[in-house]
């Protein structure tokens, strides 16, 4: 499914926008750093829960146990995360970046998301890694789910899991106050992500289990998506209330996930055509580096000594470009070479 590598791409440059070209008045029209990881975590939610029912099935019908399943995602998930991610934190507690050492056991850990919210503030360039510990934590509970919960109740979970997150925001909401920080930290708790993973989780079951069924209609799928944009919209003036914080992300998640079916099943036309550039394909399977370093390349600009530039949209050209050449010496020096390894450890 060529066409999820391109949209990984567009949910790197959405929160490219959000962190590079706050500048820029129209950046704040939408919430380009939301939607881009909103995208990656449905995204998630649909990949990992389709690999993790694939090899269910097969372990049932071979009658093999699951363990080896577990066991087998944990492995292929520690090749493909770990590495990149434990070499960055550490280089950052060598040269101390934004006082890292005083609070590195969190990022250690994949917990900075807990951090972030304990102390209701960020961390400079370490900001955007609560992002990766969500998705790590995440990853230690969901095959659990997905592999033992007996197939009647599967469905159910799945459902009942993605109501929880926005239930669990309000709740949020409701005990701490309406500030605007709040807000913020509020959706970086792995819970209130729930229904960014669950609704690609449900897209998975439908794809896996129910194919035949899970074809949208064309004018229902189009009316339900404009009622979900007008609601975005009407929310947007609201922010700041218990009904925002209940709906504003799920609709966002109904989105994407919409979106990702399109990618599924082939967008053609024109779209098609862009969703099947090469350059965005590729882009898309570096795009684990492109949002790991993403953060520390205005650092690294400055480091290098380049000149500070006055236009935004040049400078954000550079540090792309720096960006990408970044990624591209981990991808073919660290990351590749190790996802090579996961031949040796198949789900089956």
């Amino acid at each position: 499914m060529p066409q999820l590598d391109s949209l990984r791409t567009f949910a790197v440059f959405f929160v490219l926008i959000e962190h590079w070209l706050y500048q820029a008045s129209w950046s704040k029209i939408l919430p380009f750093g939301m939607i881009g990881v909103t995208l990656f975590f449905v995204l998630s939610g649909f990949l990992i829960t389709q690999i993790l029912l694939n090899s269910r099935i097969t372990a049932e019908e071979k009658g093999e146990h699951k363990v080896h399943t577990l066991k087998q995602f944990y492995i292929r998930r520690t090749l493909r995360i770990f590495p990149i991610y434990y070499i960055t934190i550490f280089i950052c507690y060598i040269i101390n970046l934004q006082d890292i050492r005083d609070k590195f056991l969190w990022f250690l850990f994949y917990a900075s998301n807990i951090y972030f919210y304990k102390i209701n503030d960020w961390a400079g360039s370490l900001s955007h890694l609560w992002t990766l510990a969500v998705e790590e934590q995440f990853y230690i509970f969901w095959p659990f789910i997905i592999l033992f919960i007996p197939k009647k109740y599967l469905l159910r979970s799945v459902i009942a899991i993605l109501l929880f997150g926005p239930v669990f925001r309000s709740y949020l909401f409701i005990i701490n106050g309406s500030s605007e920080m709040i807000l913020s930290f509020i959706n970086i708790l792995t819970p209130s992500c729930m229904d960014c993973f669950g609704l690609g989780a449900l897209l998975a079951y439908y794809q896996v289990f129910k194919k035949d069924k899970a074809v949208l209609k064309f004018k229902p799928a189009v009316i339900f998506l404009i009622i979900n944009f007008a609601l975005i919209a009407i929310l947007m003036f609201f922010e700041e209330s218990v009904i925002s914080v209940f709906f504003f992300r799920f609709s966002i998640s109904v989105i994407c996930a919409f979106i990702i079916y399109g990618a599924i099943n082939g967008y053609r036309g024109l779209t098609g055509r862009i969703m099947e550039n090469s350059a965005l394909i590729f882009l898309g399977k570096i795009s684990y580096g492109l949002y790991l370093y993403h953060n520390f390349i205005p650092l690294i600009y400055k480091t290098l000594g380049l000149p500070a530039l006055t236009n935004i949209y040049l400078n954000f050209i550079i540090q792309m470009c720096l960006l990408v050449l970044i990624s591209l010496f981990s991808w073919y020096l660290i990351e590749k070479p190790l996802n090579r390894l996961k031949k040796y450890f198949s789900y089956n």
